[in-house]
């Protein structure tokens, strides 16, 4: 259990009285006296380690037998803005092996230093990512690279490339930004299979520039986004010691998928390292407003610290989750640091000031018994308010069993004395840009369907435009579109109680698919 950004924040001269911020030289007569009491408070609350972007320096000079382990970001990938930029220059390598040299020979020999991140939330973004080595001049490396990948996807064959494409050349030389992807074919097949190639190349020079300077600490990942695609994930798996994702809850109250860690572990059986979660509250005495979008917000502190125990009881019954840490030590600015980010995510407010019930859930926490869902339990009654998002369900009971495939989403079934009510709580990301006109055709997007004791009913999602078109008899509750996306629908209620469900969620284009099935009991209709 770590707390990223551990560190003094704001020294004497960096204050800005119109922006108020935690500055640990305010509250200690040195640096001595800040490491001792911030040492202690961390171990007293159950914290064991020191995660990313922390003050190891001040901990080396300070620390002494009182020291925490601690982990390192290194940024390798990031000093040449990977994977965005070619990767596969002789520079680009150059640049990777003198980030990891200069980090690394400064750590190697420290004894507390766990291991390293070799980035954090790089841009795997799949469509976007084939795009940008598209528009790269045909005599750049990865435009050769991409070229030669190409044409041995299709085994030499421009006229199989072209069921799947349009474009102005007609040979593979000639591939630029003008190919698009032809509405039923299987181009994304190629996209995908690029981005792993990619994904591929980066964990390879990560992993060699790493080992170069340092035989033995451990390789922790790159740090996933709160979304992570399964064959990045997979790919990764050559190359590292542990898989790393930053990861907030799902639902504010605390509540996480299934699916999202329980298929990290399984397509890589790496152990799991949650590199941040978090957790604000409105009510807080740092004057954080916690408006910049993007992370969980709940009213109260208390709110705030029960929902953080609903989040590490989850975590602690997940034996691969070796690690959390959380993200972090103090309190955003009054008014946001840089980038406008203004939240109340710290263990300290900005006056130095702990939250006491935060602490001590941390305190308390306990591993427990690990729990897998037994899918044998009768479909529940629908919650109040069934329709207006899914943080209310009751998930463990609505779970519903998933195929052999990678799983990228959450299924849950309720229902009332009228309906039956599907849920879905998925993970992907839409991207129209290498369609014609940047709008994906009826027949490539993304598909969801459910079949309930034989009868179909399904959902087609847009792109950017955000629409949804439904089939007859299904009518649509609540939709969250996103990286991380909820789905609440209404079908008629079956009239016989046992009901065989069958279910799919395909990606546009058919990139990625996972199915569903399960026979279960409705409960008493109420």
């Amino acid at each position: 259990m770590g707390v990223c950004c551990t560190g003094v924040g704001s020294t004497k001269g960096q204050d800005d009285p119109k922006n108020p911020s935690y500055g640990g030289y305010r509250l200690f007569i040195d640096d001595n006296a800040w490491v001792d009491d911030t040492l202690a408070k961390l171990k007293a609350n159950g914290f064991n380690s020191i995660g990313g972007w922390s003050d190891t320096n001040l901990f080396q000079r300070h620390g002494g037998k009182d020291r925490l382990p601690y982990f390192e970001v290194l940024h390798l990938g990031a000093y040449n803005k990977a994977p965005w930029k070619d990767m596969f220059t002789k520079n680009n390598a150059q640049i990777i092996d003198k980030a990891a040299k200069d980090q690394i020979q400064k750590l190697r020999n420290d004894p507390n230093l766990v291991g390293y991140f070799s980035d954090n939330e790089l841009g795997w973004w799949r469509e976007a990512l084939f795009v940008t080595y598209l528009a790269m001049g045909p005599k750049e490396p990865g435009k050769q690279k991409l070229i030669e990948f190409t044409s041995k996807f299709y085994g030499g064959s421009y006229a199989r490339f072209a069921r799947d494409w349009t474009a102005k050349g007609k040979s593979f030389s000639a591939l630029d930004s003008s190919a698009k992807l032809k509405p039923g074919g299987n181009g994304m097949s190629l996209v995908k299979a690029w981005q792993s190639f990619l994904t591929d190349n980066y964990y390879r020079q990560m992993k060699d520039a790493i080992r170069r300077y340092d035989p033995s600490r451990l390789i922790l990942g790159d740090r996933y986004c709160q979304f992570y695609y399964p064959n990045v994930a997979q790919t990764a798996t050559k190359y590292v010691d542990a898989i790393s994702t930053n990861y907030g809850a799902d639902w504010n109250n605390g509540q996480n998928t299934e699916y999202f860690l329980s298929t990290l572990h399984k397509i890589t059986k790496k152990p799991v390292i949650i590199t941040e979660f978090y957790m604000a509250a409105m009510e807080n005495r740092s004057g954080n407003k916690n408006s910049s979008g993007g992370f969980p917000v709940v009213k109260t502190q208390l709110d705030r610290e029960n929902a953080v125990r609903t989040y590490l009881k989850d975590l602690g019954r997940r034996p691969y989750v070796v690690g959390a840490h959380w993200f972090q030590f103090y309190d955003e600015p009054t008014h946001g640091r840089g980038d406008g980010e203004n939240y109340n995510m710290g263990l300290v407010d900005i006056h130095g000031e702990y939250y006491q019930g935060l602490l001590k859930v941390f305190r308390d926490f306990k591993v427990g018994k690990p729990w897998n869902p037994t899918f044998k339990s009768p479909i529940p009654t629908a919650p109040n308010l069934v329709e207006k998002d899914l943080k209310a369900w009751d998930k463990v009971a609505a779970l519903v069993k998933t195929g052999p495939q990678p799983a990228f989403g959450d299924m849950y079934l309720c229902a009332d004395k009228d309906n039956l009510w599907v849920g879905l709580a998925s993970m992907s990301f839409t991207d129209e840009s290498l369609y014609p006109n940047k709008k994906i055709p009826e027949a490539d997007r993304s598909r969801f369907e459910v079949k309930v004791n034989g009868k179909s009913y399904w959902v087609r999602f847009s792109g950017n435009k955000r629409t949804c078109t439904l089939s007859p008899g299904l009518k649509l509750g609540y939709w969250r579109d996103g990286v991380r996306s909820e789905l609440i629908l209404k079908i008629p209620r079956p009239a016989s109680r046992r009901i065989s469900i069958q279910a799919s969620l395909s990606t546009h284009g058919r990139a990625d698919r996972m199915t569903w099935s399960d026979n279960r009991i409705l409960s008493p209709a109420k």
